[in-house]
């Protein structure tokens, strides 16, 4: 990653269920959106990326304009749409994303994680997902996902297992 991309806004959006860049629905959504992204009549210059099969990626360009409150809503409008055109869920924060145990990425409510986490399913080593993340470098091992032990993730997996027990 290059020392000017240190400081790009981004935003997550986790789905809960796969997602391909390669899915036209989404891809032809998008590009009409950037096309024609502004605030306060100035382009935002953006980009977005599929993540993990499960993450929608937003960035915005440093030359393009700074976003405002205005042109974040309309972009958090067009994720609003773009759920219910491809039948997923991106704006709920209630839901966790680890990796499960062959290597794909998971989405549960926090219901469902502290059932996982009473029956042993996902343990402290369990890989999950920062999706609170606003920087592009930070979208990195160890920083993005990170063992469930060392994230915030941690005190929903201590409330599962001493409710278990």
């Amino acid at each position: 990653m290059q020392n000017q991309d240190a400081e790009i806004r981004c935003w997550v959006f986790g789905s809960s269920r796969p997602l391909s860049e390669d899915d036209p629905a989404l891809a032809s959504r998008l590009t009409r959106f950037f096309s024609q992204w502004n605030s306060h009549g100035v382009p935002v210059s953006g980009r977005w990326r599929i993540l993990e099969n499960r993450f929608l990626v937003v960035l915005r360009e440093p030359e393009g304009a700074e976003v405002s409150g205005c042109s974040i809503d309309s972009m958090v409008g067009e994720v609003k749409l773009l759920e219910k055109e491809l039948d997923t869920r991106l704006l709920d924060s209630s839901r966790i994303f680890y990796r499960n145990g062959d290597g794909a990425v998971e989405s549960v409510n926090r219901l469902e994680f502290k059932a996982l986490a009473a029956e042993g399913e996902i343990r402290p080593e369990t890989l999950v997902f920062d999706t609170t993340l606003t920087r592009l470098c930070d979208l990195v091992p160890g920083i993005f996902s990170k063992p469930l032990k060392d994230s915030w993730h941690s005190v929903l997996y201590g409330q599962a297992v001493k409710q278990s027990h």
